[in-house]
């Protein structure tokens, strides 16, 4: 027995490209129903049938980040050095502990990058604009 419309649980996500002009008509009818874009979509695929999940549209807020430009590709390149090295542990043969620990290690300065990437703050007199 199938499960009810209402009921089926949404994991899957699609992607597909449009033209700017298609994107922005989908956009604003979208938001003129007062519905999430997928929402509208899947009314607009599925009619009737659609699962909806209820969720209105949530205007966005574009931000300028003050981050140095050089700093963030500098830690993109370590970020890319790590996911290398990890990628390596992964192929060779470790003992089981080794591989555990090293692993581990790779993931805090993983984590830690992931920290200074947020150093960079918004600037306190940008308010953003409504997308």
């Amino acid at each position: 027995m199938p499960d009810q419309p209402s009921r089926r649980q949404l994991s899957q996500r699609v992607t597909l490209r449009l033209p700017d002009d298609t994107a922005a008509h989908w956009r604003q009818s979208a938001k003129a129903a007062d519905k999430s874009l997928s929402d509208w979509l899947r009314q607009r695929v599925d009619g009737a049938e659609a699962v909806q999940t209820g969720l209105r549209r949530q205007p966005r807020r574009l931000r300028t980040l003050t981050a140095d430009p050089a700093l963030l590709r500098q830690l993109a390149a370590i970020g890319s050095n790590i996911n290398q090295m990890a990628r390596v542990l992964n192929s060779v043969g470790l003992s089981p502990a080794d591989h555990t620990r090293l692993l581990a290690e790779l993931a805090a300065m993983q984590r830690e990058l992931h920290r200074l990437a947020e150093l960079p703050r918004y600037d306190p007199a940008d308010q953003g604009e409504e997308v």
